[in-house]
């Protein structure tokens, strides 16, 4: 993280985030026996996060450690929140994801601001914060912010950005970042096509890092729910309160678990699980909750010091912090690993820019350097996107200005740019 002034300390926001890596399968002998533990392709999207610094944000801030600005394959930006589409700065070692509130320099003020999120925040299902998620987005005090990745980063940090008092125009991050780790996940070798077709699969949740200046980071309560599935997991599908993610006490896989970030403490640093997919698995998805840390800490190098580490007593654990939904699926077959290429996307038929009917299709088309088959995402008047049929009907509509919005996705995950077309309905 980069060495700045903070303003404050800032609480930890509520965040909720989909996460889907793919790993490929053995294919031969020769090739099980050069691979070593690797994840071809990552992917974090979909999260809606809560202001509740205690006053207004100017931005907000993805660090990527581990990972070039050509691995990152798509941004959720204009129009649909209010910072527009964010900026890719590459550092040493990594890349910075930086969503940036517009400068008035006559005014000398930032135009745009995320106000502080009401008390107390409830939750949502990680796809409300923005323009066409919710009718409250403007007051709601939260933001929703997606990437497309073609790698996996080695370390990702969420940070608030807020204006900086000594240099005007300028944003700085506010207090210690949003503590919710990102999972990586890796498949141990030997694989063998036959005696071992299915990998043993890792995945680590690191402990957040400390903030500037201190020894160790703040404490955090993790539980992790896992399932297993036939059927590839869908990064759709990754939001708290869906089917697909397990949150029954059948699906606990760890029941609690204190982590803390930083050398010479004396809790674990990271959460590791492994386990190796039963034989007709395609994919295995977790739940993790973080809970805020509430009881005493050393006041010599910030060691939480807890009754039982692997149990919450009383007075130990706070509100939630969030919810992430990480999910694996073995690659299956035509997956292309290793694909960076966005495949482009075009309209073959759409109804006139003005028209007196209260329907209208749409045929569109995609290609791709390698992908012949796509999948297509729609949304009709800024609602959520939903994979669509192609061509794709709609009726009923009322008179008036409407909006479709549409993308593709290829074999690798890989998202085109998004087409949008408005028309008007009389």
């Amino acid at each position: 993280m980069r060495a700045v002034s903070m303003v404050a300390t800032a609480g930890a926001a509520a965040l909720l985030l989909g996460m889907v890596v793919s790993i490929p399968r053995a294919t031969s002998a020769s090739a099980s026996t050069h691979r070593t533990s690797s994840t071809q392709f990552g992917t974090i999207s979909n999260f809606d996060v809560f202001n509740d610094t205690g006053q207004g944000t100017e931005g907000f801030e993805i660090e990527l450690d581990g990972i070039t600005s050509s691995d990152i394959t798509y941004t959720f930006g204009a129009p649909y929140e209010r910072y527009g589409n964010p900026t890719i700065t590459p550092f040493a070692g990594g890349v910075y994801v930086i969503y940036a509130s517009p400068w008035d320099p006559v005014a000398k003020k930032f135009t745009q601001s995320t106000p502080v999120a009401p008390t107390p925040i409830q939750p949502t299902a990680g796809h409300q914060c923005w323009t066409g998620g919710s009718a409250t987005y403007a007051t709601a005090g939260c933001e929703h912010f997606g990437l497309g990745l073609a790698a996996n980063p080695t370390n990702v940090v969420y940070q608030w950005l807020v204006a900086d008092p000594a240099h005007p125009g300028k944003l700085m991050p506010f207090g210690g970042g949003v503590p919710i780790p990102a999972p990586q996940w890796s498949t141990s070798p030997p694989l063998h096509p036959v005696l071992n077709p299915k990998p043993v699969v890792n995945v680590v949740a690191p402990a957040p890092e400390p903030d500037v200046g201190q020894q160790l980071g703040d404490a955090v309560w993790v539980k992790v729910y896992m399932t297993e599935s036939t059927a590839p997991s869908d990064l759709n599908h990754l939001v708290s309160g869906d089917i697909h993610v397990p949150d029954a006490a059948a699906e606990v896989e760890t029941d609690w678990l204190l982590i803390q970030g930083g050398a010479g403490g004396g809790l674990q640093t990271e959460l590791a699980n492994s386990d190796q997919l039963a034989a007709h698995s395609k994919s295995v998805v977790r739940k993790y909750q973080f809970f805020k840390y509430t009881g005493p800490y050393s006041s010599e190098n910030h060691e939480a010091t807890p009754v039982n580490d692997s149990q919450p007593s009383a007075g130990e654990r706070g509100n939630l912090i969030g919810n992430q939904m990480a999910g694996l699926n073995l690659a299956a077959a035509g997956k292309i690993p290793g694909d960076r290429v966005r495949p482009i996307a075009y309209f073959v038929k759409k109804p006139p820019l003005t028209t007196t009917l209260h329907s209208a299709t749409f045929r569109f088309r995609a290609t791709d350097n390698v992908s012949a088959m796509f999948t297509y995402f729609c949304s009709l008047d800024k609602k959520i996107p939903a994979r669509c049929t192609n061509p794709k009907t709609y009726s009923a509509l009322k008179k008036g200005v409407h909006s479709l919005s549409v993308y593709a996705i290829d074999k690798a995950a890989n998202p085109s740019k998004a087409l949008l077309y408005r028309w008007t309905v009389k």
